[in-house]
C-alpha cells in the first residue's frame, strides 16, 4: 500500500493532497514542503496552516479486463 498526504487550512478545509509514497515519512516531508509553498505564496482560504497528516491509502487499484 502506499501513503498520502493531506493539508488542511485554518478553517480545516482540504487545501492539498499528495499520494503515492513510499512511506509515511516520505508521505509526511512532501506535505509539509508543499504546506511551506501554500504558506508563503499566501494562497490560503483559511490564512494559515491547520495540520498535515499522512496515511495509508487503502484503495486497491484493479486493472480492467
Amino acid at each position: 500500500m502506499t501513503w498520502f498526504y493531506e493539508i488542511r487550512d485554518s478553517n480545516h478545509v482540504v487545501a492539498s493532497t499528495g499520494k503515492g509514497f513510499e512511506t509515511d515519512k516520505a508521505a509526511m516531508a512532501a506535505g509539509r514542503k508543499k504546506a511551506r509553498k501554500l504558506k508563503a505564496s499566501g494562497s490560503l482560504p483559511g490564512g494559515g496552516i491547520a495540520t498535515v497528516k499522512a496515511e495509508q491509502d487503502s484503495e486497491v487499484l484493479v486493472p480492467r479486463k
